[in-house]
């Protein structure tokens, strides 16, 4: 069979590696394989069907499915979520390719105008996803800069001649992300309703002001046993970056973060934050007592579900790195510090916590604006300035 779902054999029995379906072929000797991206066996053949033309048929990296099978062979497989960007290329090809034969031009990247990317936008605009929810202008933003990529390789590294479109024209302005502080006592109210084997990788997870991406089990590479160096006190992070695997950021580690982190290191060798199965399922290979990686969903789940008992249903898992850059802003008065901590390369990137610093700024200016000493009550008489103004003339 062509498409099939990878599976392993294990002494419980045979379970699925992944959700979505795999395909194989062979063409001219050589061997094509790799994921669909498909959950459904029918969506999944199709897919196949598709690369089986595109293998057979002769590439031309002038045309939209040429240039983008290239620029994915040469760069897009290897950068991190590289998922989530062969998404984002199918659905660029697929809607682009359809404009482009709405205005019966030939389906070549010289044929994209700026004209073509502002009706991309608007048709975005309209296509709900699977959750009925209309994407966001920082969405829709992330794909044309996908485009843009391609076909700035295509001009400047394949030296193709077309003219590149006006991509700043079409992005749309994206609000500010909110900065969310956890208060001390909401945070006790969250932490006292998650379970017990998920209170460590919250406590970490504001330590370490890290995205929980980067540190559970999700697409990118999740914080392992050997990421931790007790004997230099360093701990490795790699991030969310274009470069293959992440960017690497290594933090000190500070006496709180070792507590944790001595608590949890030995739990097993593949991860170090792990939880207790509760329960046995043969199909996960779980096994009730033992423990296992904590994935990103799982965690996402107990932390909203703790947020609401706790009267804070709108607290999202993101705002845990939030509260620990701003925590630690307040108490070292230091952008810089915070910078580094958040893993940010630019510091402009960091400037949206400044409001702590103003913040602060503002309650030392009021304890120093004693009110005994300065008058907060005008004098009953004051000068006219209309009779001032008359007076001088």
């Amino acid at each position: 069979m062509s498409v099939f779902r990878r599976k392993e054999k294990t002494n419980d029995g045979t379970r699925y590696l992944a959700d979505t379906y795999s395909y194989e072929f062979q063409w001219n000797g050589r061997r094509f394989s790799g994921s669909t991206g498909k959950t459904t066996k029918k969506e999944a053949l199709a897919f196949e069907k598709r690369e089986r033309i595109r293998v057979q048929t002769p590439r031309d990296d002038t045309s939209i499915d040429g240039a983008f099978q290239r620029w994915w062979e040469e760069k897009g497989e290897t950068l991190s979520r590289s998922d989530t960007i062969f998404w984002r290329l199918t659905l660029l090809q697929d809607t682009l390719e359809d404009l482009l034969a709405r205005d019966g031009l030939p389906l070549n990247l010289a044929e994209i105008t700026t004209n073509h990317l502002a009706r991309y936008v608007q048709i975005r605009k309209r296509q709900p996803n699977r959750r009925r929810q209309l994407p966001s202008p920082a969405t829709i933003n992330r794909e044309i800069q996908l485009l843009r990529m391609v076909l700035r390789r295509a001009f400047h590294v394949w030296e193709k001649d077309f003219r590149l479109p006006n991509f700043g024209e079409v992005f749309d302005a994206e609000p500010e992300e909110r900065v969310v502080e956890i208060s001390e006592t909401v945070y006790e109210k969250i932490r006292s309703h998650m379970r017990e084997d998920y209170r460590d990788v919250m406590d970490f997870l504001v330590l370490a002001a890290n995205r929980a991406g980067n540190v559970l089990v999700n697409h990118s590479r999740l914080l392992k046993p050997e990421d931790v160096d007790f004997d230099n006190m360093e701990i490795t992070f790699y991030v969310k970056s274009k470069k293959p695997g992440g960017r690497r950021v290594v933090l000190p580690i500070t006496q709180p973060m070792l507590v944790i982190l001595a608590n949890n290191l030995d739990n097993r060798k593949d991860a170090v934050f792990t939880y207790v199965a509760r329960r046995t399922d043969k199909k996960a290979s779980r096994i009730r007592g033992q423990r296992y990686p904590i994935a990103l969903g799982s965690f996402y789940h107990e932390f909203k579900r703790a947020a609401a008992k706790a009267g804070r249903p709108e607290l999202r898992v993101h705002d845990l790195r939030h509260t620990g850059a701003t925590w630690v802003l307040r108490k070292t008065k230091n952008l810089k510090v915070a910078q580094k901590l958040l893993g940010h390369t630019r510091i402009t990137t960091t400037a949206k916590y400044a409001h702590v610093l103003q913040d602060d700024f503002r309650k030392e200016l009021e304890a120093a604006h004693n009110p005994h000493e300065i008058p907060t009550s005008a004098p009953e008489e004051l000068p006219n300035p209309l009779l001032l103004k008359q007076k001088r003339k």
